[in-house]
């Protein structure tokens, strides 16, 4: 077993490597030089907090391998001529199990989950505050099940974990309660641990320059919400999405030097944009695709003309969300539905719907979150399960553009809409099946 006995390996600068790769099957993944290896032990208070900075870079750099994939076979995102050929296949539906964006998501994922690990076996260690103790392992766990939780929307069959042996793979449903489990797990910590206790590791982990970082409390209930009602838990995703505080933020910071890597690959490789049925599809009035894109700003491409992307991914330096407000908000409708109670639901999506617009109908547009500045729909456009569920599906497009949702949502809600994805699953990636004896490929 390897010891780190100095902070200087996780204190180095932590740029993004931005890859202009060229073949068809390329591998877009980065490493963090701050993720400590599967075999290391950090065995000092300030090394501990130094990485669990360096978790959240490596989260943050690799947020574009976790949602590339579910845009790109769906009616998000289009590729530009320049695009890598694997890329285009996704938006055709025939990618090879060999290409990196098969394998790209599968091996981020893991890799963050290895670091979290390591984070987490290593803190009990070392002389830690209480406070600092449930910051790094809340932050470890919650980092983790979003990164693996994110791999449940895109394969049909996973590990729950990764194994240098080989970890034999599960149906993602039941790698999803996994992913539960540890997101209540850190609940659970965070229950018994005060706001004060807290304040210090906050202030030096979560928000050291911007001010602006991760809620802990907020973000583990989004995540929570997010997988019960993927999981057909509907009461858990109704009560878990009411916990979460609206007026706080959870965001990904890419400060010089380095970037945001959703902008890089769309206007520093220019191999992607909005897609124009993202426009031609929205209802007239609607303010939300001027939030996420410029329609303006295009480039002919296949199959269709792709956008410049705005939003949280308009400049070098956007933060990008994990989670927004009003996703909450469709979550508790969606699950009311469920459950038989349209008219709870109809109530929330014209909360939705009605965001931002002020006195008169004027629309009060925000720089930080999208706000569509419709009209309510009346109760006759909501009465039936099927406009509700239709409804939910159209709300959650315009407001979660480039979350990585949007695949999920197109199979879970397919019985009401004609959209399809251009596949339905990613292919098991052929790497891990050379890899892992067990895989059963």
């Amino acid at each position: 077993m390897r010891h780190i006995h100095t902070p200087r390996r996780a204190a180095r600068a932590f740029g993004l490597v931005a890859v202009a790769a060229v073949a068809a099957g390329c591998s877009l993944d980065l490493v963090n030089p701050n993720a400590p290896g599967e075999e290391e032990v950090l065995n000092s208070p300030e090394l501990i907090l130094i990485t669990a900075v360096g978790l959240q870079s490596q989260y943050a750099d690799n947020v574009l391998l976790l949602i590339r994939a579910p845009e790109l076979v769906t009616d998000q995102w289009s590729t530009r001529p320049l695009a890598l050929p694997a890329d285009q296949s996704l938006v055709r539906g025939d990618v090879d199990p060999t290409f990196g964006v098969v394998s790209d998501p599968f091996a981020a994922a893991y890799r963050i989950a290895r670091s979290a690990d390591v984070l987490t076996r290593s803190a009990p260690g070392v002389n830690l505050s209480r406070g600092q103790q449930v910051g790094i392992s809340v932050l470890s766990k919650l980092l983790r099940a979003m990164a693996v939780g994110n791999l449940t929307t895109q394969y049909q069959n996973l590990p729950a974990t990764y194994d240098s042996v080989g970890a034999v793979p599960l149906p993602a449903g039941q790698v999803r309660d996994s992913v539960i489990a540890l997101l209540e797990s850190a609940r659970g910590e965070l229950l018994a641990t005060t706001d004060a206790e807290l304040a210090p590791f906050v202030a030096r982990v979560l928000t050291p320059t911007t001010g602006t970082g991760i809620n802990l409390r907020s973000t583990v209930d989004a995540m929570l919400a997010r997988y019960y009602l993927f999981d057909g838990r509907y009461n858990e995703a109704i009560a878990a999405a009411g916990r979460v505080n609206l007026g706080v933020t959870s965001l990904l910071q890419y400060p010089n030097p380095g970037m945001n890597p959703v902008w890089n690959y769309m206007s520093g490789l220019r191999y992607v944009g909005a897609r124009r049925e993202f426009f031609t599809d929205a209802q007239a009035g609607d303010a939300r695709p001027a939030f996420w894109a410029n329609r303006a700003v295009g480039t002919a491409g296949l199959p269709d003309s792709a956008f410049d992307f705005r939003g949280y991914a308009g400049s070098r330096n956007d933060p990008y969300p994990l989670y927004l407000p009003d996703e909450m908000r469709l979550i508790q409708a969606e699950a009311q539905a469920r459950l038989g109670n349209l008219t709870a639901a109809a109530v929330l999506i014209n909360a939705v719907r009605t965001d931002g617009t002020g006195a008169g109908g004027a629309c009060t547009v925000s720089t930080t979150e999208p706000r569509a500045c419709l009209p309510a729909l009346p109760e006759t456009a909501l009465d039936t399960p099927g406009e509700v569920f239709a409804q939910i599906l159209y709300e959650r497009r315009y407001e979660l553009f480039g979350q990585g949702l949007r695949w999920e949502d197109l199979r879970r809600l397919a019985a009401f809409t004609t959209e399809r994805p251009s596949m339905q699953y990613l292919p098991f990636p052929q790497s891990e099946c050379d890899r892992n004896p067990n895989a059963g490929c």
